[in-house]
C-alpha cells in the first residue's frame, strides 16, 4: 500500500487516468451502490496493474476535502466477495493528509480480464438519486478508458490478453533544456532533464545514471537529482531518481543540475545509464548543446 507521501504526490500532481479513480466520497448504502463499486473496481483491476480509488477529493479541482463516510477493508471486500471471477480483494487505509482524512483503495490487477460473476443480475436504486437504478449482470466486463469506466470492447479484450501473455515494457527517453552564462572565466550550465515514456506500459522504479566527460564541477542538484560524485571516484556524476512513475505520453520533469565546464566547450559529454523496473536497461552517450533547448 503506498504511503502518505506518495499518496500527497499522486493528489497534488497526478489526474484521473487508467489507474487512478478520485470520488468525493464513497456511498455503499444500496445494493445499487455496491454494483456501482463492484463496477468501478473491475475497470481499474482490467488495467492489469496496481490501481488505486483516492477518497476524499473534489470532483474536478482535484481539492482535498476529506472523506464524509468511513470504511473498512473488511467491509469492501465483503462486497467484493463472489462477484469477481476471479475472485479479488483490494486493500484499504485512511490516512491523515493536510488536514483531511483521505481513503485510499489499492486494487492489485494481477489476472485480468475480472469478470462479473453475480448469479444473473445485482444492483437497485442508488442512494444519491433513487430515481436512478444501477445493475450489473453476470459476464459483464468493465474497462478504464482514460479517466472514464466503460463496458470492454474486443479491442479491449484483445489488450488485456496482450498484457496478460506478452511481457510489455516501458522505454524511457531522456531529454533537457539548457540554458548558460559566463562564470569565473569558465561557463555555467543548468540544465533540466525530462523522461518520455513511449512504451506500452508504465515506467516504474526508474534510474538515470549520468556520468559527466567534460565537466569541471557540480555547482547544485535539485528535485530528484543527487550528487554522487564521491562514489565515483570524484568523476562528476548525477543520479536521477524519479519518486513518481511515467505514463505515456506525459513528459515529466525529473530533476535540475547546475555544472561548470571549460568556456570553449559548446557541448557537455556524458555517459547515461538509464532503466526501470520494467524497462531493459539503455546505455549510451549522451550530448548537451550549451544553447537553450526547447
Amino acid at each position: 500500500m503506498i504511503g502518505i507521501d506518495r499518496t500527497k504526490q499522486i493528489i497534488e500532481n497526478e489526474d484521473e487516468g487508467p489507474i487512478l479513480d478520485y470520488k468525493e466520497d464513497l456511498i455503499l448504502e444500496t445494493d445499487g451502490d455496491n454494483a456501482q463499486f463492484v463496477k468501478d473496481v473491475l475497470s481499474l483491476a482490467n488495467s492489469g496493474q496496481t490501481a488505486h480509488i483516492i477518497i476524499g477529493i473534489e470532483d474536478g479541482t482535484r481539492k482535498l476535502v476529506g472523506i464524509k463516510t468511513a470504511h473498512k477493508a473488511e467491509q469492501l471486500n465483503d462486497i467484493l466477495k463472489v462477484k469477481c471471477d476471479p475472485p479479488l480483494t483490494v486493500e484499504y487505509v485512511e490516512k491523515m493528509i493536510l488536514g483531511h482524512t483521505v481513503g485510499v483503495i489499492e486494487i492489485s490487477g494481477e489476472n485480468p480480464p475480472y469478470i462479473v460473476a453475480v448469479p444473473d443480475k445485482y444492483g437497485g436504486h442508488l442512494s444519491s438519486d433513487p430515481k436512478k437504478p444501477f445493475f450489473i449482470e453476470r459476464g459483464m466486463i468493465f474497462v478504464r478508458k482514460y479517466n472514464m469506466n466503460a463496458g470492454a470492447s474486443r479491442a479491449d479484450l484483445d489488450k488485456i490478453f496482450k498484457v496478460k501473455y506478452v511481457t510489455l515494457q516501458a522505454d524511457l527517453e531522456l531529454t533537457h533544456e539548457v540554458t548558460s552564462k559566463p562564470s569565473d572565466g569558465l561557463t555555467e550550465a543548468d540544465i533540466e532533464f525530462f523522461l518520455v515514456n513511449q512504451g506500452d506500459v508504465v515506467a516504474t522504479d526508474i534510474y538515470v545514471w549520468m556520468q559527466f566527460k567534460n565537466v569541471k564541477e557540480i555547482v547544485r542538484c535539485e528535485l530528484d537529482c543527487r550528487d554522487v560524485s564521491s562514489i565515483n571516484t570524484n568523476i562528476p556524476t548525477i543520479q536521477l531518481v524519479p519518486k513518481a512513475p511515467v505514463i505515456r505520453p506525459v513528459r515529466m520533469q525529473c530533476g535540475k543540475v547546475a555544472v561548470k565546464v571549460g568556456g570553449d566547450v559548446k557541448r557537455i559529454e556524458a555517459r547515461v545509464v538509464m532503466g526501470a523496473i520494467n524497462m531493459r536497461t539503455k546505455e549510451g552517450s549522451y550530448a548537451i548543446s550549451l544553447e537553450k533547448k526547447g
